[in-house]
Parts: structure tokens; C-alpha cells; sequence
């Protein structure tokens, strides 16, 4: 992959579950963009402000399909080195993500996926596909904040309960 060049990015995510439950997650991302994809190192803490906090580290990569970065795919590999001993990898694949723009400074967004994650005190491996979708505002030339739904566990698509959906918020900063 060609480098065009790279940027440091800091943000805040919060993942707010229909259930009651909560993730939270801040931290530092370097990302290293080619011509037609991307490749980054984000660092950061979690908590969900009851049970757990957790040293995060993803490994991202994207590859667009097209030259416009419309149409893609994507890989993370989230670590969560958490203070309740239940410690996690998770891969996320998404085949086929969309991201339109709708304005200047305005995008929405559509990526399904399936993730696998590995409990590594209980040896557990866990499976789930599912799909975010949302819009992106960005504000100035340097801060952008994200609004999404999630529908989790596609592979039990009768299961439209609470637990299975979270709202989502994002803010990033560009250094």
C-alpha cells in the first residue's frame, strides 16, 4: 500500500445498550492511509462505569472498493485487557461497508459484520453477525461526531429484544 500520509486521532465512543448496559471507551489512534485503504493502531481505556475498566488496543485495517471510498471492507481486532479477569480478543470482518456523503461535512453509513471473540478465562468463543448504521457531522476542519444504531446477534434474527440493540455516539478529534 503507497502512503499518502498519516494522522494521529483522539476519541471518545460510547456504546449505550436498549438494555441498560453500557461501554465506554477513549483513547489515541494512528492511522496510516494508502491510495485506496488504511491501516491503524488505536490505544485506549474502557469501562462500562460499574464492573470492569480495561486497557483497549484495536488493530484496523480498510480497503475501498471504489475510488471515492463509497464502497468497502474492514477488519478490527479489539484486545480488552480487563481489571475483572474476563479479558478478550474480538475479530470484526465487514465484507461490505457503505459511507455516502450527503453534504460538505455530512455522511451516513451502513457496515454489517460478524465477529468472533475468545474469552480468555473462561476459553469461550462466542459468534455474532450484525450491522451499525449511522451519520456522521463533522465540525471545523478537525472534530467529527458520529450517531449510530446497532442491531447485535443477526444470527438469532427473531430476537428483537433490548439486549440486542445499542445506541452509539462518537466524537473524534484530528490532530
Amino acid at each position: 500500500m503507497p502512503v499518502n500520509g498519516s494522522e494521529l486521532n483522539a476519541s471518545v465512543s460510547t456504546y449505550q445498550g436498549i438494555d441498560g448496559s453500557n461501554t465506554t471507551i477513549a483513547g489515541l489512534e494512528e492511522k496510516i492511509m494508502g491510495k485506496r485503504g488504511s491501516a491503524s493502531v488505536f490505544t485506549g481505556i474502557g469501562t462500562d462505569f460499574s464492573s470492569y475498566a480495561s486497557y483497549v488496543v484495536d488493530f484496523k485495517g480498510s480497503f475501498n472498493y471504489d475510488r471515492n471510498g463509497i464502497l468497502g471492507q474492514n477488519l478490527r481486532v479489539r484486545n480488552n485487557i480487563k481489571t475483572n479477569k474476563q479479558s478478550t480478543t474480538q475479530v470484526r470482518y465487514s465484507p461490505l461497508t457503505v459511507n455516502v456523503p450527503v453534504g460538505d461535512k455530512t455522511s451516513v453509513y451502513i457496515n454489517p459484520h460478524y465477529s468472533g471473540t475468545i474469552n480468555y478465562q473462561s476459553g469461550k468463543w462466542t459468534n455474532s453477525a450484525g450491522v451499525f448504521a449511522g451519520v456522521t457531522q463533522k465540525i471545523g476542519d478537525n472534530t467529527a461526531i458520529s450517531l449510530e444504531a446497532q442491531r447485535y446477534n443477526l444470527q438469532d434474527i427473531k430476537d428483537n429484544s433490548s439486549k440486542n440493540w445499542s445506541i452509539n455516539a462518537i466524537v473524534s478529534y484530528k490532530f
